[in-house]
């Protein structure tokens, strides 16, 4: 994974980027769980069929789905 700078972000701004103020704090639980998390996502082995089925449980679309397995391809194509 490529470590951002704080040059890279000057730079991003610079040439006209977008900024914007991001809250800190987690709006979605004051606790976490192990076992609730292990339970709630995929495993990496599952099939397309599963990843659909358990977005789709979660009220997803399968484009909410591809939205949300997007990867950082660090600059190369995947």
């Amino acid at each position: 994974m490529h470590a951002r700078t704080h040059g890279d972000m000057m730079n991003f701004l610079q040439l006209g980027g977008p900024s914007y103020t991001v809250l800190l704090g987690r709006r979605d639980s004051t606790t976490a769980s192990f076992s609730q998390a292990n339970s709630d996502l995929p495993p990496p082995s599952s099939d397309l069929g599963n990843l659909i089925g358990n977005f789709s449980r979660k009220g997803l679309s399968t484009t909410d789905m591809v939205a949300l397995s997007g990867k950082d391809g660090n600059g190369y194509k995947i």
